[in-house]
Parts: structure tokens; C-alpha cells; sequence
């Protein structure tokens, strides 16, 4: 990215620049010395001083990138001393005033020859600008699509760029916008469901990319690598894109209970090797970014060690959890914070707890357990086969000694499945299970199953399934040499909506013919199954107008007019309730009769800002985005008018919120 030079709005001649410092008293006498000579050599100004000075001076907190824009178009001399490319160390200083101080655990700024610090800052501060626009653009330009097309996403040259920065820019703005848009949903109440709606989805879009490479490069990593609360916490950003927690927070936690064992343990025994060293805490703190070869300590001081992270850890009101629908006890940070959570994250902490106080334990998983085992590994142990105890998480760290699996004919420490992929999986089949109702999350843990097993045919065929009842794209694909084309999306299908050519018409439908639909796009209707004898009529569907389309006149229905809805699916389906509503044709017949619904009771439908903007109280129906209006151009003064006649008592409905939550 290059930047021309900014055009100065005024530059004086250098002679004649001259800021003259003099006191009241003497004003006269220095007006005169500067009319008779145009250099008051007695004068120095900021044209005087070094290139240096002028950039070290710019580079302060004080100084806002707008003041050094300003200060640059006063003068050639000084828009070539603070616009040239070299100039780092002032670009790198308003970056950071900007955006925070660089997290290299976060994301990590690639400089060199292409990348200047000068393009960074200019690149960010235009998707800053850029991607909210393009969300703004989104409802209308993917409203045919029942499926969000991922290769149809923009800014994929940065999304998949091999600079990392990049990716990190489209997400860190998508982020902030979606926030901002939930904000004002706050405040307001009933608005922007359309760009709620399409944020969200880039949100997911970005959010997958973004960590999936960030996990793919984890998982390459060598074993002795891979840090697990690093891994866990890559995963829940993966599977729930809205909580942005940055891993520093993490790592901070957990090294205060590590802190905090310390400190526990030297009440009790202050002559601990723990504290051989004067700055014990600094190493504790660093052992948090590497895993340990062996124990740091032999059998006894280990297990004084082991005792105390579990007199700490589960003290008060820490607990196992055993729910089958809080995600948050899935997701690590929370867990820390909440002090309850799966024994599975439960035993991801107590791993890093021990290995920040010198001790090796091991994480093992199976179908139907999860704990920590342990044995000495510390050098100086003359046993052979040291004795392996098992920590009992769900009981409460209890430690006991481990016995031989009667299956395997293993101790648990010598079990196959104890690399971070094993633990993955295991982890993933875990959280499939309590993703019923929340089939976003569900998509996700799916996403990752396929990137941990893309040749896995019961993943294939459970994706497969998914993405036939769910508005959501399929896993966008990244970047590798066996996928080289991955950031165009080839292998995506544009799935459009059943009869959206009559939904969406080329030619806008109008009103004013003999037969006009009854209802317009935006009203809430009812299908009423008229009952007969004993059985009285029940409402089997209930759904929101996006499109109606004329039947022929000679038709012999008494209202020739079929209607698209906006409906969820049918309740034969075992997880219909959960699943995204859909587009159905339905119309009136003999037994069945539509009637317009004025009580918003259940319309949270995520997608409904696919096709509307926000929901009226006052017609009692919801406003579609621009360009469904454009296309039945008479229907939202139709509205207008029917909502004359309307009850005020029910434009005051009070009853459960329609706002959808995204």
C-alpha cells in the first residue's frame, strides 16, 4: 500500500515563518524588528529543528494523528519529514495509540519491505471504514440467497492474506460494528435487524477464518509446543465468535492461582524448593509459555504441590458442572471467571496451574471420562516405575492411586489418546451434545470436526444433514497447499430460496387490480384449520409476509393470491423448534383460512433481518429493507392505511420481546 503526499493547504516562504516569543511591554520594539527585517534570527521555530526531533516530538500521546496530519500540510519540510515511508518509529507509535499496545499472542503486524508500519495504520483506518459500509450493503445483495454465500463474502484478499495483521483488521472492525449495532438495539429497542443480522453472519464468516488458520497453525505445532489452555482457548473462539477475550487474560488468570498456590504454600512451608530462587513468582509466570520436559521437584514436593493447587482450586464455591445447555461451561475464560464448568475444562486448568509450578501431569480423555494423571518424572528419582496417581477432578482434585485399565491393560498415562488432536475430538463430541438448541454453536463444533477430520464420512454425512434444514454456509475454506483456490470458495453453491424468482420478481408487483392480495410483505398471518362438528379450529402455522403472488382470475379460491412466509418448519420435524424459520407458499382454501395476526408473540427469528429492517408498533407489522419495497412498491402505503383502523389497545402491546437476539 503506498500513500501520496499530502498537499499542503498554505506554505508560506521559509523566511517568513517566524513565531516570535515577546512579552506586552516590549511589543512595539519587536513589531518594529520584525517589519524592518524579514528573519528574526533571535527566533527559532519548529523548521529549525532537527528531522529527528520533529519525529520524536510527534510520536508523544499528546499528539493525536489528526495533529500530525494538520501539522504535515503546513509545510513541504514538514510533510516530507513525517510522510516519508522510513519514518517507523511515528507510525508505529499512533498505531499503538490507536488500537492498544501489539499482542503478538493476539495478532502479529508483519513489516518489511511491502509492509510498511505507514500502510498498516492507512489500511486498518480504511477497513475501519469500509467494512461497516459493506455490511450496510449486505441485506440487500444477498436477500435471494438461503444460504449466505461464503465465496460471495468481500475483503477475502485480506481475510486469507498470508499477513496475519490482515486478517486480524477485517475482524477486529466487523467486531466493533457488531457491537456498536447491538448497542443501539439496546437503547432502541426495535431496529436494525437487517444489519444485525448480516453483521453476525461476517462475524461467523470472519471469525472462522481467522482462528482457523490460527488453529491450523497450532495443530502443526510439535507436541512439545502445543500449550493447552492456548489450544482451548483458540477453540472457544472458534465455536462462539461474539465473546472477544484475548488469550492475555487468560494466561493472566491463570497465573494469579498459580499465584495464589504460591502463596498458600508458603504460610505452610516457606522452605519449599518452590522457593529456592529469589524471583520465584517471575518463573512461575514464565513457565506458563512452555510446556515442562519433567518435574522440576522430586515425589514429595510435588505431591505437597499437587495438594495445594487442589485445596485451592476447588475451595469455596468452585464447582463441576454437568449441564447439557450452558455453553459457558465450555468455554475456558468463563469458566475461570464463573469458577464452574465441564470437568473437562476443570482439568484443562488444573494442568496449567501445575505446569506454572514445575509439575508435568497429563490430560486424558475417553467417551466417558476425563482427568489428570500423574507419575514423577523428575530426574533425580531412582524408581523405575514410579507409582501413577489420578487426580480427581469431578470429585474435587482428589488425588488416588491409578490402576490398570481392564480394557486396555494401560495405565491411564500410557493411553493413546492423550494428544491435543485426541483431546480435541473428545472434547468436540462433548459439545455436540448440548448444541440442540443452539444450532449456530452446533454449526461450529461441526466446522471443527471437519478441519480436525476432513476425510471423516460420519462428519461429512452429519454436515451434510445440517446444511440441508439450517440457513448457514458450510465452513469457509482456508487457505493450504491441497486447496490453493480455497479463498475464492469454488466447491460453494449458491442455494437460492424455493420460488424466489416469484418472491423476488424482476418486475416489481403493484397493486390496484380487481384481485389484490389481502395481506402485504411485513403483516403477521395465521393458518387457521377450520374445525367441523366437535372440533374447533386451531392455528397450525404462523408466519411473516416477505412476497405474495396473483393466481390466475379464473381460479376458483375465494382470495386468488398465494403468499410466501416466513414460517418455521413443520412440527413433525424432532428439532423443528430450533431449526431457522423457512419460506413457505400457503394460501386459503376449503379448510384452511389466513388471518392477519396484530400480536407479535413469537417472530424472533434470527433470519428476519434477512428481509426486514425493524418491527412497528404503530402498523402492527415489520418494514422490509429497501429493496423488498422497491419490488411491491404499494405495499407498505397498503399497510399504512389497514393500521387506521387498527385498535390502539393493541398497538400497545406489551407481551414478550420480537427483537431478535443475534
Amino acid at each position: 500500500m503506498t500513500t501520496t503526499s499530502l498537499k499542503r493547504q498554505h506554505e508560506p516562504d521559509d523566511d517568513f515563518v517566524v513565531v516570535s516569543a515577546y512579552s506586552s511591554t516590549d511589543s512595539a520594539e519587536s513589531a518594529d524588528t520584525m517589519t524592518s527585517s524579514p528573519i528574526n534570527t533571535s527566533s527559532t521555530t519548529i523548521l529549525d529543528l532537527p528531522t529527528e526531533l520533529i519525529e520524536y516530538i510527534c510520536c508523544f500521546d499528546s499528539l493525536k494523528l489528526i495533529d500530525v496530519f494538520n501539522l504535515a500540510v503546513s509545510h513541504s519540510k514538514l510533510n516530507n519529514c513525517l510522510f516519508h515511508e522510513r519514518n517507523s518509529s511515528l507510525w508505529k507509535s499512533k498505531f499503538i495509540q490507536i488500537y492498544g499496545l501489539l499482542d503478538n499472542e493476539e495478532y502479529e503486524v508483519v513489516i518489511d519491505e511491502q509492509n510498511t508500519w505507514k500502510d498498516e495504520i492507512m489500511l486498518r483506518m480504511s477497513l475501519d471504514k469500509t467494512v461497516p459500509a459493506e455490511i450496510m450493503q449486505m441485506p440487500c445483495k444477498y436477500m435471494k440467497f438461503k444460504n449466505v454465500p461464503y465465496h460471495m463474502y468481500p475483503f477475502s484478499q485480506y481475510l486469507h492474506s498470508k499477513n496475519e495483521g490482515h486478517r486480524y483488521y477485517i475482524l477486529s472492525a466487523t467486531a466493533a460494528y457488531y457491537k456498536q449495532l447491538q448497542n443501539i438495539s439496546e437503547c432502541d429497542g426495535n431496529s436494525n435487524y437487517d444489519l444485525l443480522y448480516m453483521a453476525h453472519q461476517f462475524l461467523i464468516y470472519s471469525c472462522q477464518v481467522y482462528f482457523g488458520y490460527k488453529l491450523s497453525n497450532f495443530l502443526s505445532l510439535p507436541p512439545a509446543e502445543q500449550i493447552i489452555e492456548r489450544g482451548f482457548y483458540l477453540l472457544g473462539r472458534w465455536w462462539c465468535p461474539t465473546i472477544n477475550i484475548p488469550y492475555r487474560d487468560i494466561n493472566k488468570s491463570l497465573n494469579n492461582i498459580a499465584i495464589d498456590v504460591c502463596n498458600s504454600i508458603r504460610l505452610v512451608n516457606p522452605d519449599h524448593p518452590l522457593f529456592e530462587h529469589e524471583n520465584c513468582l517471575k518463573r512461575v509466570v514464565e513457565r506458563g509459555k512452555f510446556n515442562l520436559d519433567h518435574d522440576l521437584f522430586d515425589e514429595t514436593s510435588t505431591m505437597f504441590i499437587l495438594d495445594n493447587i487442589r485445596q485451592t482450586i476447588f475451595s469455596g464455591n468452585q464447582r463441576v458442572c454437568y449441564c447439557n445447555h450452558d455453553l459457558n461451561c465450555f468455554l475456558l475464560q468463563q469458566v475461570i471467571d464463573r469458577r464452574k464448568g465441564s470437568v473437562f475444562l476443570q482439568s484443562v486448568i488444573f494442568e496449567s496451574v501445575a505446569r506454572r509450578l514445575g509439575v508435568k501431569v497429563r490430560l486424558t480423555a475417553t467417551s466417558a471420562h476425563n482427568f489428570v494423571s500423574w507419575s514423577s518424572s523428575w530426574p533425580g528419582n531412582k524408581r523405575t516405575n514410579p507409582t501413577c496417581y489420578l487426580v480427581d477432578i469431578a470429585g474435587g482434585g482428589v488425588i488416588r492411586k491409578a490402576t490398570v485399565c481392564p480394557v486396555s491393560r494401560k495405565l491411564p498415562e500410557h493411553y493413546n489418546g492423550n494428544s491435543v488432536i485426541d483431546l480435541f475430538w473428545i472434547f468436540s463430541k462433548t459439545v455436540e451434545q448440548l448444541t440442540i438448541e443452539n444450532m449456530a454453536t452446533y454449526k461450529y463444533v461441526l466446522d471443527f470436526q471437519k478441519l480436525l477430520k476432513p476425510d471423516d464420512s460420519e462428519v461429512e454425512t452429519k454436515c451434510q444433514k445440517f446444511h440441508e434444514c439450517y440457513e448457514y454456509c458450510r465452513c469457509p475454506l482456508l487457505r493450504n497447499p491441497s486447496n490453493p483456490d480455497a479463498p475464492n470458495h469454488a466447491a460453494e453453491k449458491n442455494i437460492m430460496y424455493a420460488d424466489w424468482q416469484e418472491i423476488f420478481p424482476l418486475v416489481p408487483k403493484k397493486r390496484g387490480e380487481i384481485h389484490d392480495p389481502k395481506y402485504s410483505i411485513g403483516m403477521m398471518i395465521d393458518t387457521i384449520t377450520m374445525g367441523n362438528g366437535s372440533c374447533s379450529s386451531i392455528v397450525t402455522k404462523r408466519g411473516v409476509v416477505v412476497g405474495w403472488t396473483r393466481v390466475p382470475s379464473n381460479n376458483p379460491l375465494p382470495n386468488p393470491t398465494i403468499y410466501h412466509v416466513l414460517i418455521r418448519p413443520d412440527h413433525y420435524y424432532s428439532t423443528a423448534k430450533y431449526q431457522n424459520p423457512v419460506i413457505k407458499a400457503i394460501w386459503e382454501g376449503r379448510y384452511e383460512k389466513l388471518q392477519r395476526q396484530l400480536k407479535p408473540y413469537d417472530y424472533s427469528f434470527k433470519n428476519i433481518g434477512k428481509f426486514f429492517t425493524h418491527y412497528n408498533h404503530e402498523l402492527c407489522a415489520f418494514v422490509p429493507i429497501s429493496d423488498l419495497a422497491k419490488l411491491y412498491p404499494d405495499d407498505l402505503s397498503y399497510t399504512i392505511s389497514k393500521s387506521l383502523n387498527i385498535d390502539s389497545k393493541v398497538k400497545q402491546f406489551t407481551g414478550p420481546l420480537v427483537v431478535p437476539k443475534y
